[in-house]
């Protein structure tokens, strides 16, 4: 679903730009980070709303010709993303973020440099939510991680979950993925997969890879198919053999 969407907004997003371009005095457009013109309207008229809140496209081309490139390059990129999404079977509610930072900060540099205004704290502003959105990612990846427990399979970090051994009807070790069809709730990226995915064959299965490296553990379990692997092909055989332990004595 996200993928869809993005392609829609990439859509809506190329058609302001050519509104932009054609008829800009149909187009209203915010000044950046005026958040206090919700509080001062004016009366909607021929004049009214062209005040100092909103953008004057007619009578500044350089800066109708910054909107109109945005809105374009923003358009492209998600539509780009959503693409790649229905491609590859992936979710890109992640991956939507890229083209956000990315027209984001080229917006704000280049309409420094067209109007002169110098404005520090909207770059601060941007750092700040840009690095927090890369840390927070980061932090994630490291606290995630697959542990053998005496009565349980722990999964932690995103999409998480425990795997007691009384519901795992079997578990094979396998070289090769099954084939994804889409993402239905979770992410792919980078060897990275994590969430439910609806397989080619029509099933669900759970995912939680750490790496793109075989081999991968497959469980069968009473609560549907779930494949798990750790970050590093050693770790991966680590987990094997503690499972595998587990497993044999309690069936002892």
């Amino acid at each position: 679903m996200s993928n869809l969407i993005s392609i829609a907004m990439g859509f809506i997003l190329i058609l302001n730009a050519f509104r932009i371009r054609y008829v800009p005095d149909r187009v209203r457009i915010r000044r950046p980070f005026r958040l206090v013109s919700f509080w001062n309207r004016e009366p909607f008229s021929a004049k009214g709303w062209k005040s100092k809140y909103y953008v004057d496209l007619d009578n500044n081309p350089e800066l109708k010709r910054l909107y109109f490139i945005n809105y374009l390059v923003t358009g492209a990129l998600f539509i780009f993303s959503g693409l790649m999404g229905l491609a590859f079977g992936i979710n890109v509610a992640y991956f939507m973020l890229f083209p956000t930072f990315v027209s984001v900060f080229l917006f704000l540099y280049v309409r420094q440099r067209v109007t002169g205004e110098i404005e520090a704290w909207k770059w601060v502003l941007f750092a700040t939510l840009f690095f927090g959105v890369v840390i927070g990612g980061s932090m994630s990846y490291k606290k995630s991680k697959v542990e053998v427990l005496p009565e349980m399979l722990s999964i932690e970090g995103d999409y998480g979950r425990t795997i007691c051994y009384q519901s795992i009807d079997s578990v094979m070790v396998v070289n090769e993925l099954p084939t994804t069809k889409y993402c239905k709730v979770g992410y792919s990226l980078g060897g990275i997969k994590k969430g439910e995915f609806r397989l080619k064959d029509g099933n669900d299965a759970k995912f939680y890879l750490l790496g793109k490296d075989a081999p991968y553990l497959m469980h069968y379990t009473r609560h549907g198919l779930i494949l798990v692997n750790c970050k590093t092909t050693e770790e991966t055989n680590m987990l094997i053999e503690e499972l595998s332990r587990r497993i044999e004595n309690l069936q002892k």
